[in-house]
């Protein structure tokens, strides 16, 4: 299994764990990159701050800014249950160009 992302890829970004749990968003990579060796990068540049805790926020912007992700608009298409049709929905969850 490789770890580098693949340029084409849709990546789903999530993070937290029981009630903190969330989605930030969906994104296509446009250029290879190896996460891992990115964080290394970031962490190496926050090793001299006064209080070097890892901000995912700040690591994920960096991968936007370095020209390795774009947003992308998303939606969901809720299939329903029980296979009726009258409960099929349609839901825009996130246009960037709003």
């Amino acid at each position: 299994m490789s770890d580098i992302c693949k340029a084409g890829t849709l990546l789903m970004v999530d993070g937290g764990e029981y009630s903190e749990y969330g989605v930030t968003g969906f994104f296509v990579v446009l250029k290879d990159f190896d996460p891992m060796k990115e964080l290394d990068k970031y962490k190496e540049s926050i090793k001299n701050r006064s209080h070097p805790y890892s901000d995912t926020d700040i690591y994920f912007g960096s991968l936007i800014s370095e020209g390795y992700l774009v947003d992308i608009n998303y939606a969901n298409l809720y299939l329903g249950c029980y296979g009726e049709l009258e409960n099929i929905s349609y839901t825009p969850l996130f246009n960037k160009d709003a």
